[in-house]
């Protein structure tokens, strides 16, 4: 058996390894003994996932790959797809009363990897304490069946979709990056994430009685904090809002990166608007950019690229997605992603955090990341150093509305490397 690769895989390289990690924080001590089990038990659930990358017949494709997960102790993030992870493309590791979950942004997204993760949870705890009978009524047990679209390689339609597109923008070419932030992974020893708390009815109240939802809200007050660090910026300002287009392909269940970039234009007249005014724009942008038929137009440009690809030499392949991603991604001044929820089912008395990161190299420098656990609204801010003034002043930005927040102590953050088979 073997699985098709995302198309993007191609650009994978030194410069541009596309890895994300989860940390999850028990109330426990990890049991490391039991986590090798629990692992053990949870990758079977998902063959998708336990998978090695080869190159045949000048392309990437995913077999079978029956060497156990790599499990690293003080939450050591080790390299993805080669000799040190058993070249699978997922890792765990654990330190004190965290696990932390690394693998490749190229398969799989925050949705589609946050299954894995309850049932290696509910694995762990079941083994852990024999005696609690959990509610596992919303995760995956190591026995259950995978539904078609979950195991599905390749979602997408297989012709160019026909429609017009509606809120389309032009992209300028001239963007503001943040000069503060280096550049690539030259700092990735100063890689820093800023965690901030709000009561979650706090802050679902204030965002929709500006008529607002929490995600153009948080990328409104961080347009703001950028214009306010730094009132002398005449170049446009790009939010890249991270959309995931599961439900216009419907394929609510899929595993695979479904990440679609809706950016955000912010022209310099807007630099003096109210936060609510900017929230309002941008809301009224996103119902625009996200509804479903643009969501598929999107695919498009994947399917396009499929096409492409097949005519092109490995070498080729690689030189030409790395210029599609890198033309892509890499213009944006920060990026946010809402997530949402994170229901841990019946798991939640045993988890005290969830914390997602994400590789900074290709953003303008400033990530958010924003979702909910429990009865918190979670606001990550990560950032390719360590200097606190954007999150200082968000903070001071969301409290000038009534909004409490919890900083927590800010801590650094590393995400795997990652390399192609020869």
């Amino acid at each position: 058996m073997q699985y098709r690769v995302n198309n993007l895989l191609y650009a994978a390289g030194d410069d541009l390894l596309n890895t994300i990690r989860t940390q999850v924080k028990m109330t426990e001590p990890i049991n490391p003994d039991i986590l090798r089990k629990a692992a053990d038990i949870a990758i079977i659930r998902y063959p998708y996932f336990a998978v090695r990358l080869i190159c045949r017949n000048e392309e990437y494709i995913m077999i079978p790959n029956n060497e156990p997960l790599v499990i690293s102790p003080e939450g050591m993030a080790i390299t993805l797809g080669g000799d040190e992870s058993n070249h699978h493309l997922m890792a765990l590791a654990y330190d004190k009363d965290a696990i932390y979950i690394d693998s490749s942004h190229f398969i799989m997204d925050g949705s589609g990897q946050f299954p894995f993760i309850k049932t290696l949870l509910y694995c762990y705890l079941h083994i852990l304490h024999p005696n609690e009978t959990f509610d596992t009524a919303n995760i995956n047990l190591p026995d259950s069946d995978i539904s078609p679209d979950e195991a599905d390689d390749y979602p997408f339609p297989d012709r160019i979709i026909s429609a017009e597109q509606l809120g389309k923008v032009r992209i300028p070419e001239n963007v503001y990056i943040p000069q503060d932030q280096p550049k690539g992974y030259k700092s990735r020893d100063k890689w820093t994430s800023f965690q901030i708390k709000i009561r979650q009815k706090q802050m679902m109240g204030y965002a929709s009685s500006v008529d607002g939802s929490p995600a153009s809200f948080i990328t409104a007050v961080m347009y703001r904090t950028i214009t306010s660090l730094d009132p002398d910026i005449h170049q446009p300002i790009i939010c890249g809002m991270q959309h995931q287009y599961r439900k216009a392909l419907g394929k609510p269940m899929s595993h695979l990166c479904h990440v679609n970039i809706v950016p955000i234009v912010y022209p310099e007249r807007l630099k003096n608007k109210d936060v609510e005014v900017l929230n309002t724009m941008t809301r009224g942008t996103i119902i625009l950019r996200a509804d479903d038929t643009n969501d598929l137009l999107s695919v498009n440009k994947h399917i396009i690229n499929e096409e492409k690809i097949k005519t092109l030499s490995l070498s080729e392949k690689k030189q030409y997605m790395r210029e599609e991603l890198l033309n892509g991604i890499g213009k944006n001044t920060f990026e946010v992603s809402y997530t949402g929820r994170v229901p841990f089912s019946g798991l939640d008395k045993y988890i005290v955090d969830f914390i997602p990161y994400i590789d900074m190299s290709l953003s303008g420098g400033i990530s958010i990341e924003i979702f909910s656990v429990q009865e918190c609204f979670c606001i990550n801010i990560m950032q390719r150093n360590d200097n606190s003034r954007y999150a200082n002043k968000f903070i001071e930005i969301l409290e000038s509305f009534g909004i409490k927040c919890e900083s927590m102590e800010q801590s650094h953050f590393e995400i795997s490397d990652f390399v192609l088979p020869d």
